[in-house]
């Protein structure tokens, strides 16, 4: 098969390439390389000679970066990480919505069999703290903004609006549309901007007393790894027609105080740990419903101690 994959220079995009090159597929990557990881991609390219391209540019600016006939879309390029989205919110909507509405012009006109849209479950955070949904949380929920003037809710905002437009435009171009929201992905190749290498990098560094954020909060981590093989195993439901809704994570709830003692544990490094309350808008607690990817035949097979074990070790070379 051959697939086109945005973003693929970033944390689940690269997993994703990297697997189904493995599994004998060709690939085609586009991404802006604001974040770096374009050397790793360019590395795997001469690990399989011929089956990938990789395509560094803006695509919200340059449709034709996206051209060529693939059987499958995975779009997972977009502006994340809560202080930047916070920082840039109208950055954040312009990019991720025109990066989308490209992207599906794109797979409109490849006329590919399916296009997946990476969306996340900020959501239906919102309707998690109100009591309007359930935890473990299913795709059928409430999708709701609690505060649309502040900033951090424009990453929802701008992935609401491409979860209808993947919808819409499936009814156009008759491929099966998937949105899979992803719960707390995290890897060795992950930048700083997220809980797991925050607490990593505050480690190394000997931060004490140690600072946690929203540390009575819970949350559900799922490691790379396992958040690649659970595309592969929806893009073979996808491929047979099941499209709609999928839940990426793990269904085991972490809380962050939790998370710190296990980075204390792995690092060996046991600080005086310095709870303080969570940034404006950070949900309570988050725990996806993983039913339905599971009837798929999936379970993940990274624990998180041992996930987190082998961060540690990237980041101290």
């Amino acid at each position: 098969m051959r697939h086109l994959v945005t973003g693929g220079a970033g944390v689940i995009g690269f997993e994703l390439v990297r697997q189904l090159l493995e599994q004998g597929d060709t690939v085609t990557t586009v991404d802006v390389g604001k974040k770096g990881g374009l050397a790793d991609l360019e590395a795997l390219a001469v690990r399989h000679p011929g089956r990938l391209e990789v395509r560094r540019g803006d695509f919200a600016q340059d449709r034709a970066l996206l051209r060529g006939n693939f059987d499958a879309f995975f779009h997972f390029a977009a502006i994340v990480g809560v202080q930047y989205v916070t920082d840039h919110p109208y950055e954040t909507m312009a990019v991720n919505m025109r990066t989308t509405l490209n992207a599906l012009d794109a797979a409109l006109e490849s006329g590919c069999r399916t296009f997946f849209f990476a969306s996340s479950s900020e959501n239906y955070a919102a309707s998690v703290d109100r009591g309007l949904a359930p935890i473990p949380t299913p795709e059928d929920v409430l999708l709701a903004i609690d505060d649309i003037a502040l900033p951090r809710w424009s990453y929802a905002a701008s992935k609401i609006a491409g979860e209808s437009a993947v919808f819409g435009a499936a009814k156009l171009g008759k491929f099966t549309p998937i949105v899979v929201r992803f719960h707390n992905v995290y890897g060795p190749r992950m930048g700083p901007t997220h809980v797991i290498p925050e607490f990593l990098a505050r480690a190394r560094a000997q931060v004490d007393p140690f600072p946690v954020f929203g540390a009575d909060q819970t949350r559900s981590f799922l490691h790379v790894d396992d958040a690649a093989r659970a595309l592969r195993a929806v893009l073979g439901a996808a491929l047979e027609g099941k499209g709609g809704l999928y839940n990426i994570g793990s269904d085991r709830e972490t809380g962050i105080a939790e998370l710190a003692q296990v980075v204390f544990d792995v690092t060996g490094f046991h600080p005086k740990l310095d709870a303080r309350p969570a940034p404006p808008g950070s949900v309570r607690r988050r725990v996806p419903d993983t039913r339905k990817l599971r009837a798929l035949g999936f379970a993940p097979q990274r624990e998180l101690r041992e996930g987190i074990a082998e961060c540690w070790q990237r980041l101290r070379g």
